[in-house]
């Protein structure tokens, strides 16, 4: 009888490894990872550009392609380095990019949070125009002062809380739907 437990026991082992296998390699199909992000000055104001790589599982496309939008929220923070304290918050900033498909017209639809639209004839285009953030304004010369060096902080991630309401209750523990970068961060030096 004892004998039989352990068998029990090692088949539910087994099982359980299998699962969080093919979990993992599922999990893999979704991925979000920033390569490279920088501010530029132009005039009177500082401007963000980055690249991401970014890919999608078989029910995330299959999500845009029956109409569910899907949006990304893009989240940059700089922040002043101290020595004996938390480091001081000086921007924060806030973009919201949805990636939706118009079906009367049948295209991609990417429309960010200023109201800038973009359509799109297939998805693969609009993918890889969500990959890249382009001279996107997030502080002025006036919001930072004459220290050299800032820490900036960059993350993408999907926004679970836009989805309908059925779809969140049964996402809630799917890690394919579980898709955002780790916090890029860098250097940001101030060139007077």
């Amino acid at each position: 009888m004892h004998c039989l437990k352990k068998i029990k026991l090692s088949i539910f082992f087994v099982i359980w490894m299998c699962l969080f296998a093919s979990s993992s390699v599922i999990a893999s199909d979704n991925s979000l990872i920033i390569k490279n992000a920088e501010i530029n000055n132009q005039f009177e104001a500082y401007f963000l550009s980055a690249d991401f790589d970014l890919s999608f599982n078989d029910d995330l496309d299959e999500a845009i392609r029956k109409g569910i939008p899907i949006n990304f929220i893009i989240e940059f923070e700089l922040k002043k380095p101290r020595k004996y304290w938390f480091d001081e918050e000086v921007v924060k900033k806030t973009k919201e990019v949805v990636l939706s498909f118009h079906a009367l017209s049948k295209q991609f639809i990417l429309t960010e949070s200023e109201n800038h639209l973009i359509a799109f004839d297939n998805l693969t285009q609009a993918k890889n125009e969500l990959k890249k953030i382009k001279n996107w304004r997030v502080f002025d010369k006036s919001q930072i002062d004459d220290t050299d060096k800032y820490l900036a902080y960059l993350q993408v991630k999907l926004d679970q809380t836009k989805l309908p309401k059925q779809l969140q209750v049964d996402i809630t523990n799917n890690q394919e739907w579980q898709l955002a970068s780790k916090q890029f961060q860098w250097t940001f030096i101030n060139k007077k």
